[in-house]
C-alpha cells in the first residue's frame, strides 16, 4: 500500500476532534449521498472482509507527530540527587505530547533522541452562549446560557514554524483511488466534521495530497506503531506498550435524528501504542467492528490501525 500525506487548513474551530474513525464515517455519509447506497455497500463489504480501500491515521497538527509509547534507556540512578533529576525528567518527557518527524523518526528507529520541550498545537478555548427561542426570536426568560469548548491550531511553534494545518496519513490499496479520495475530502470539508458542523465548525480546505515515504527507511524494525485508535483482531500482537481508552461514539447524519443515536461503548487503543511483531510488519491491524449500534445493526465501526514500523529494544 502506498503511503499519502494529506494536509487540511481549518477555516475556523474545531469541536469533535478529527480522529480516524471520525474522518471514516464523515466520508461514508458523503460517498452513500454522492454514489448511492450501493456503492457504500460495495466498498464497506470490501473493509468488512479485510481487503480497505484506504487506511486512516489520526489528523496530527502541521508536521508533529503523536509521542510514541516507547520507553526510553535510562542510567540506574545511585543517589538522592540523580532520583531527582530523573524524576523531573519523567515529568517533562509525561507532558510532551507530540514530536517533531525528526524526534518521532529517531524514538522509532531506536535511538533516543533529546525531546525538546514545545508549546501544546491544539488550543481548548471554552466560550458562553445563549439559547434563543425559535418562538419569539430572543432569548427565554431567565437565560439558557451553555458552555461550548473550541479547539484551534497554534499558528506557530516556538521556532516562528507554520503549523496552522492538520496532516491526515492515508495508506491506499490502489494507486488510482488517490483522485477519487481526494475529490472525497474536498467536498467533506466544505460541509465539516463533527459537532455543530452546521455552525462552520469542522469544515477545512484541502491544500495538497502527497506520496509520503517518512515511515519506510526503518532498519530492521520488530513491532509496529498506530497513528491511529484501534481494535485488535484476533491473532493480531498483544505484547507491547500501549495505552486504552472508552469511545462513546453517536451517529451521525439522520441516524442522529432516531430515537436512540448513540452506539455501544468500545474499548480501543489509543494512538502511539507499540507491538511487538514477529515477521514482517503488515500494512494494518485491527478489524471493523459490527454490531455497534442497537437501532442500526448495519453500521460498522471503523477500528483499523494505521500501522508504522518501530524498533524496539529487548525483543529481538
Amino acid at each position: 500500500m502506498e503511503t499519502y500525506c494529506l494536509k487540511l487548513r481549518l477555516n475556523g474551530g474545531f469541536i469533535t476532534s478529527l480522529q480516524a474513525d471520525t474522518v471514516f464515517g464523515g466520508l461514508c455519509w458523503l460517498i452513500r449521498y454522492r454514489e448511492g447506497i450501493e456503492s457504500l455497500q460495495l466498498m464497506l463489504e470490501d473493509f468488512r472482509s479485510g481487503s480497505p480501500w484506504f487506511v486512516l491515521s489520526n489528523a496530527c497538527p502541521g508536521d508533529l507527530l503523536p509521542k510514541p509509547l516507547i520507553k526510553v534507556n535510562r542510567f540506574v540512578p545511585t543517589t538522592r540527587d540523580e532520583q531527582l533529576k530523573q524524576a523531573i525528567e519523567g515529568k517533562r518527557l509525561k507532558k510532551i505530547e507530540y514530536l517533531t518527524r525528526e524526534e518521532f523518526i529517531s524514538l522509532i528507529s531506536g535511538a533516543g533522541p533529546v525531546l525538546e520541550d514545545r508549546e501544546k498545537p491544539i488550543r481548548c478555548i471554552s466560550t458562553l452562549h445563549n439559547q434563543i427561542s425559535r418562538i419569539c426570536g430572543s432569548t427565554a426568560d431567565g437565560g439558557q446560557l451553555f458552555e461550548q469548548t473550541e479547539n484551534y491550531i497554534n499558528q506557530k511553534d516556538k521556532n516562528n514554524q507554520e503549523q496552522d494545518y492538520l496532516s491526515i496519513y492515508i495508506k491506499l490499496r490502489e494507486p488510482g483511488l488517490r483522485d477519487w479520495l481526494l475529490d472525497q475530502f474536498c467536498l467533506l470539508g466544505q460541509t465539516g466534521i463533527g459537532k455543530r458542523k452546521s455552525t462552520g465548525k469542522g469544515s477545512f480546505s484541502v491544500i495538497e495530497m502527497e506520496q509520503c515515504d517518512l515511515f519506510e527507511n526503518i532498519k530492521e524494525p520488530n513491532g509496529y506503531l498506530s497513528l491511529s485508535n484501534f481494535v485488535p483482531a484476533p491473532g493480531d500482537p498483544t505484547e507491547g506498550h500501549y495505552r486504552i481508552f472508552v469511545k462513546y461514539g453517536k451517529l451521525g447524519e439522520e441516524y442522529a435524528l432516531t430515537s436512540y443515536p448513540f452506539k455501544h461503548p468500545l474499548l480501543m487503543i489509543q494512538t502511539g501504542s507499540v507491538f511487538f511483531t514477529k515477521g514482517e510488519v503488515r500494512p494494518f491491524y485491527g478489524q471493523m467492528v459490527e454490531n455497534i449500534a442497537p437501532t442500526h445493526p448495519e453500521v460498522l465501526q471503523y477500528a483499523l490501525a494505521f500501522s508504522v514500523p518501530v524498533r524496539l529494544e529487548g525483543e529481538n
